[in-house]
């Protein structure tokens, strides 16, 4: 009998120093509360901020999605569009450059266009496209962005890409340059089609003509990009005109921006530039007409197809369109 009480009274304290044991932990845990994710959050939410992640859209090189764009750029495979289609996309860009891209969408969905939105991946700015529906453009009538960060303020517009070598690079490139642009891209060779339809500038009859006319209409300024081979104007690097217009603040920046990046320039206002004028370009005419400024730009091949001297002419040019008209 004393024996075994000697061995309860021994196990009576180490009991109870567990309970203590047990009981000075959970007193601990319970201060500093429950676990936590490293970010902050809890276990549910760190799994949805994850998922959002991963369904977020990736930014969008323009330059990239563009040289996709015209690489299935030919002499062949051009539709021309009828008044009523021709009308029904430059509607649309009217209401996206109002700001009413649901009215944009339904406008341009009538003739299989469409209108998205992705952020540029070089300048960060929301950007919208409109383009085929098909997401090619089997039609060849072209795409257009605009700038959506801030009201559109200019125009940059390519007629004749893969034509004229990379000047829809050098789009692409005053695009994200300078805020507020808007860039009008000729979908088709200007060879494509009969009777010189897709060589759109000179023809009042496409969709690039009635985007263009749309966005001189509300008195935005616009730069038309063209090349040209250097035997057509030797010791010339740039010929910068106003085509049927009078130049003005926007053309002489234009070409003082050229000549200070160390390039030849010829000022069509002040002497003869051969063929390279673009007195018959037709959106030159229709800005013209308005009083809208309007710049026709042409550039020998090496500023147009070597990226340093490229980036050269798109620095000139961006000081040229945020300048004012």
């Amino acid at each position: 009998m004393e024996k075994r009480e000697v061995r309860r009274s021994m196990r009576r304290p180490v009991a109870a120093l567990v309970v203590l044991a047990a009981l000075a932990g959970g007193l601990a845990l319970a201060a500093r509360g429950p676990a936590r994710h490293p970010s902050g959050a809890g276990p549910a939410a760190a799994s949805a901020a994850s998922a959002a992640s991963a369904a977020a859209p990736r930014p969008v090189d323009l330059a990239d999605r563009i040289d996709a764009y015209t690489a299935a750029v030919t002499v062949g495979g051009y539709t021309a569009p009828d008044p009523a289609q021709r009308r029904a996309v430059a509607d649309g860009v009217r209401s996206a450059v109002d700001g009413r891209p649901d009215r944009a969408g339904r406008l341009l969905a009538a003739v299989g266009y469409r209108l998205t939105e992705f952020t540029e991946a070089v300048s960060g700015r929301r950007t919208a496209e409109i383009a085929d529906a098909s997401g090619t453009d089997p039609r060849g009538w072209g795409r257009i962005y605009l700038d959506l960060s801030t009201p559109a303020g200019w125009s940059a517009q390519v007629p004749h890409p893969v034509s004229d070598s990379r000047t829809e690079a050098l789009g692409a490139e005053l695009f994200r340059a300078a805020p507020g642009g808007v860039l009008v891209l000729a979908g088709a060779h200007r060879r494509a089609g009969t009777d010189g339809s897709a060589d759109v500038a000179h023809r009042d009859d496409t969709v690039f003509a009635a985007v263009v006319e749309a966005l001189a209409a509300r008195g935005l300024p616009g730069v038309q990009l063209h090349g040209f081979a250097e035997d057509s104007l030797p010791g010339t690097d740039a010929v910068v005109s106003s085509g049927a217009g009078t130049a003005g603040g926007i053309a002489e920046r234009t070409a003082d921006g050229l000549a200070a990046a160390g390039l030849a320039v010829c000022r069509a206002w002040r002497e003869t530039c051969g063929r390279l004028e673009g007195t018959t370009n037709v959106q030159g005419r229709f800005a013209a007409g308005l009083g809208v400024p309007w710049v026709h730009v042409e550039l020998a091949n090496p500023l147009r197809t070597d990226p340093a001297r490229r980036a050269r002419v798109v620095a000139a040019l961006a000081g040229a369109v945020s300048g004012g008209p």
